[in-house]
Formats: C-alpha cells, sequence, structure tokens
C-alpha cells in the first residue's frame, strides 16, 4: 500500500465533481459575499431592506447583492415585501434554512464560549 498523495489532476477532479455536485453548505457560502450576506441578514431579523441597505449593512458591493439576492430568495431565505416599490426584502425566520442557521450559530458561539472559559 502507498502512500502518495493525490495528484494535481486528481484534486482538480474533485474540485470540479464538487462544483457540479455541491453540497448545501458549499452553495450557501460558493461566494464570500452569500456569507457576508447571510451574517448580516441574521444580525437584523424583521427588517425590510433593500439592496443598498443589505450591502451597507453585509459590507459587499449593490452588485453582489444584486447577483445573489435570487439565490437567496429561491433558497427560501429571503421573501420580497408585496407591494414595495423599489423591491425591498425581509429574512424568513419561518424558513427551515434560517432556523437551522440560527441553530449552527448558537452551537458554534456555545462552543467557542466554553473553549474561551477553559
Amino acid at each position: 500500500m502507498s502512500n502518495q498523495t493525490p495528484d494535481k489532476d486528481e484534486h482538480r477532479n474533485i474540485a470540479e465533481l464538487r462544483d457540479e455536485y455541491p453540497s448545501g453548505l458549499h452553495v450557501l457560502m460558493q461566494n464570500e459575499s452569500v456569507g457576508y450576506m447571510i451574517d448580516a441578514l441574521m444580525d437584523m431579523p424583521g427588517t425590510q431592506f433593500n439592496k443598498s441597505l443589505l450591502a451597507d449593512k453585509a459590507s459587499v458591493s449593490r452588485q453582489s447583492v444584486h447577483t445573489h439576492i435570487t439565490l437567496l430568495k429561491n433558497l427560501g431565505v429571503v421573501t420580497e415585501v408585496q407591494g414595495s416599490d423599489p423591491v425591498e426584502y425581509t429574512l424568513n425566520d419561518g424558513d427551515e434554512i434560517v432556523r437551522l442557521l440560527h441553530q449552527l450559530e448558537n452551537v458554534v458561539n456555545r462552543r467557542l464560549s466554553a473553549d474561551i472559559a477553559d
């Protein structure tokens, strides 16, 4: 049995497969801006926001919000506020993904605070 490390072609093939068949986490974090947007959204539950406000709160460009807001809408993370012009959105706290993200945040914070206390 050999202890060889995978060559560059094998790594590239694995990376291509991960991009072609991404995990749910990979879809959410495929772009750094999406992570920042989700983080900002979770800090402002119940707030109605337009793309400019989200860009400001997430410290990303308005173009990034424009590019990625459709993903967040399609996943149910945000919903459009009916009748708003220009279009405004709100975090969908009732969505399963949002609830799971809150749970993940709580677990990470609890474990990090336990590490700090030790």
